[in-house]
């Protein structure tokens, strides 16, 4: 409950690197008692999203530009196994197919209901987990998807950070059906070629000066 509670602001952008993740706080705005927020903050620090000091208590991780560098390369290189994997033992369906281009449709279709910037970042960032998540798990590797998906977290903190990196929203449904398009081809090296370019976006918003310094040997 408490894990999801943070997973959920960090996915609506309203926690940002360094916040301070007050147990008090949380336990009385969920209603329940101290022990279950210290255990999932325990579990949080295991995923790498929270830190924690005696003197400081827990904060949201911080990461410099180095480490969300390699943050971006581990997750490109595991990502880039999954989608090997999937594609040479022809894993991906019809039926797969269709999932991912209804994920795709729902972050320009469902757009609209969004009320704040807060509903819409969540929206996006929900679907966008929700549409890797996906091939993550179709790969059958239950633990490098557990590790993506804590990668994955670990990068959207760093990107709430500058919450005006989040203007590439609007191109990312076109991007990930045109993803959709690809996989549906069945061709790996184009299909590893459109993947490093989605994620290449992600840099060179996130980190706009280091971008050359980003590779992927397709």
């Amino acid at each position: 409950m408490v894990v999801s509670y943070v997973k959920n602001r960090i996915l609506a952008g309203t926690l940002k690197s360094g916040d301070r993740l007050i147990e008090t706080d949380i336990s009385e705005e969920l209603m329940i008692s101290r022990a279950p927020v210290r255990e999932a903050m325990r579990i949080l620090n295991q995923q790498g999203l929270v830190t924690f000091s005696p003197r400081k208590g827990n904060h949201v991780i911080e990461m410099g530009s180095a480490e969300m560098m390699e943050v971006f390369e581990i997750r490109t290189s595991l990502e880039k196994q999954t989608l090997h994997k999937i594609l040479r033992k022809q894993l991906l369906k019809e039926e797969d197919l269709r999932r991912l281009t209804k994920i795709a449709l729902d972050m320009k279709d469902n757009e609209q209901t969004c009320q704040t910037e807060e509903d819409r970042v969540f929206l996006f960032n929900t679907l966008d987990l929700t549409f890797h998540k996906y091939l993550w798990e179709l790969s059958g590797n239950v633990r490098r998807a557990r590790i993506l998906e804590n990668l994955y977290y670990q990068l959207l903190i760093a990107i709430n950070e500058d919450i005006s990196s989040q203007e590439i929203l609007e191109r990312k449904s076109e991007e990930h059906l045109a993803f959709v398009e690809v996989l549906s081809k069945n061709d790996l090296p184009t299909v590893v070629h459109e993947f490093y370019n989605h994620i290449r976006a992600y840099v060179k918003a996130t980190l706009p000066t280091e971008e050359k310094n980003f590779y992927l040997d397709c």
